[in-house]
Formats: structure tokens, sequence, C-alpha cells
């Protein structure tokens, strides 16, 4: 047995090693992994990203049977993790998890060094935000129907707010109402805490976001769609955007495991089985729903697909409505 070198302490999360799990073993086409795994988030501490992030750790470690470090290097919107991991060698030994604003809208607003198509392997979708698009009670509307109706007939009265100008629910918004076809104020605000309370206080008109949710479901706001993929399991009657006539509108949030560009296809495929076994665990499930996401596995082809896609829409809506970070 391979005699392996004690890692140095540091702050960020040590799992493992721990014993292989019975359905996944290690591939007999190499000896992947010789060594710990780094995972990389790109995301600060304590955060749901950063949770995320320790959880699917810890389920990697299990399976793989060697530590998984996980490394929080927030910072410059996700550029400065995703730089870190598409200049690693491609063996697996360093992968991250992030999400898409990363790499489908970031590059359309800076020089990330980077290119989020070339730079980086797709390996597994692991979850997707849950977001409803509500408007404040007071607003003369009732259904999503309405509010596009009431937006034609008084162009430019409407206002949405978001987390800031590039968020990603800014650029999800204003996608949203150019393809409904009227015109609305963007408002931004340092973050989306403070733009939920501007809607409850009857100063925004609508927005797109996960932290309105709640607030619909105390009757302090209106819910007229859910943002996603899926219905929200808090309003399962309500139909998502493209179930009320907005198929194009991309409104999917991911987080998932990424690697750099030429990884080896066993590893990928290695790892990206071992995600859709902890996406089939009830007590994975569990943990994951406690921290407010929603799982949400895709194979390599597709998270790919995913990319690839949002990053060709939504860099197009930044160019045509001019989005700028400055």
């Amino acid at each position: 047995m391979p005699v392996r070198t004690p890692l140095p302490r540091r702050s960020a999360l040590l799992l493992g090693p721990l014993l292989l799990s019975a359905g996944l073993a290690r591939p007999a086409f190499a000896a992947y992994p010789d060594r710990p795994v780094r995972l990389i988030v790109a995301y600060a501490a304590g955060g749901t990203g950063d949770l995320v992030g320790r959880l699917v750790g810890e389920g990697l470690a299990a399976r793989l049977g060697v530590p998984v470090v996980v490394e929080n290097q927030g910072g410059a919107g996700g550029a400065i993790a995703a730089r870190a991991v598409s200049r690693a060698a491609p063996d697996g030994h360093t992968i991250m998890l992030a999400g898409n604003a990363i790499f489908a809208i970031l590059p359309h607003l800076a020089n990330v060094g980077f290119d989020p198509v070339k730079d980086f392997t797709a390996i597994a979708n692991i979850s997707e935000s849950q977001r409803l698009l509500a408007v404040r009670n007071t607003l003369p509307v009732n259904t999503l129907a309405e509010l596009v109706a009431y937006g034609k007939r008084n162009p430019g009265k409407l206002n949405y707010g978001s987390a800031g100008i590039g968020s990603t629910l800014h650029v999800m918004t204003e996608m949203f109402r150019r393809e409904a076809g009227f015109d609305a104020v963007h408002i931004p605000f340092r973050g989306s805490a403070p733009a939920v309370q501007a809607m409850l206080g009857g100063d925004v008109d609508f927005m797109i976001d996960t932290g309105v949710i709640q607030h619909a479901q105390q009757g302090r706001l209106r819910g007229l769609a859910a943002v996603g993929d899926r219905r929200l399991p808090q309003f399962p009657d309500l139909p998502t955007l493209a179930e009320q006539g907005f198929p194009n509108v991309r409104t999917s949030g991911w987080q998932a495991l990424m690697g750099p560009a030429n990884m080896p296809r066993e590893v990928v495929t290695l790892l990206a089985g071992h995600v859709e076994a902890m996406l089939r665990e009830p007590t994975f499930l569990d943990r994951l729903s406690r921290v407010g996401v929603v799982p949400s596995f895709r194979s390599p082809e597709q998270l790919a697909g995913d990319l690839a896609e949002d990053t060709r829409q939504f860099g197009a809506i930044i160019r045509t409505a001019g989005i700028s970070a400055e």
C-alpha cells in the first residue's frame, strides 16, 4: 500500500479518508485518485454554495477513498476560482463547484482570463436554484399575462429589482421582459435582500429571485410564475415561465462540478457516476434541501450543452441590452 504524505493544516475542510462505497469502486484503468482531490468552491465560507460544496466533498471522499480538500476561493465574482481550475493539471485531482453565472455571464462583463467553454470540462450538474417571478401586492395584476399586458399598456412605467448590475437574475429578468415585449426600468441593489425589502415596501414592481418565495407564501407578495425547469414545491399549481409561453427564456440557475479542459473521459464518467449516486440517497437529498437547493443531476454531455447555450444566450442579451459591469 502506498504511503500518503500528510496534508498541511489549513482552514479548508479536510474530508476523509473514508471507506469506498459498495456501489462505485476505484477504476482499474489507472490509479485515480492517487492523492487527495482539491475541490475548489467559488464562494466564501458559510454561504449556500459553500455548504453544497462541503456536502459534495464529503460524499466524494466516501466514494473515492481519498481525502477531498474543500478550498474556498471567492472573489472577483468567481473568476479567481475558475482561473485556478482552468490552469490546473487535467487529471481529476483539481475540480470545482460553481454556478452558471461564473461561466455564462461574467466573461461577457470583464476580462476574466479564461474561456468559459474551451477551458473547462463539464462533469455533472448537482442542483438548481428555486426562483419565483413575483410582483408587489399593490400592482393591479394577478397573472403573468396580465403583467405583460400592463407593461405593454404602460411602457417604461414598470420597474424591476435585482441583486446588482450583471447578476444572474438581472440578466434573466432582462431576457424575460424583452421576450415579453415590454419596457421596464432596472433598479440594481447591493444584494437580493435589500431588493426584496424594497419590493415589500412598494418601491419595486416585480423581480425574479429566491428570496421572494417565502414572502409569496405568506401573502406579502404575489407569485406569477415559477422560474426554472420545474414547478416549485411551494406552489405546485403555479406554471413555469415556459408553460406560460416563454420557453426560450434561459431561467435555470445551476451549480455543477467542473474541471480543467481535456480531463480523461474515464475520470469524468467516474465522478459523474458518484454524483448521480449521491443524488439518489435520501440522506444526502435531505441535507441538500436543508440548505435550500433543489437536486438536479445532469450528465457531462447535458451539462456541457447547458453551459454552451447559457453562454450564447446570456452573452447575446448582455450585448443587446448594453449591460456593463462598470
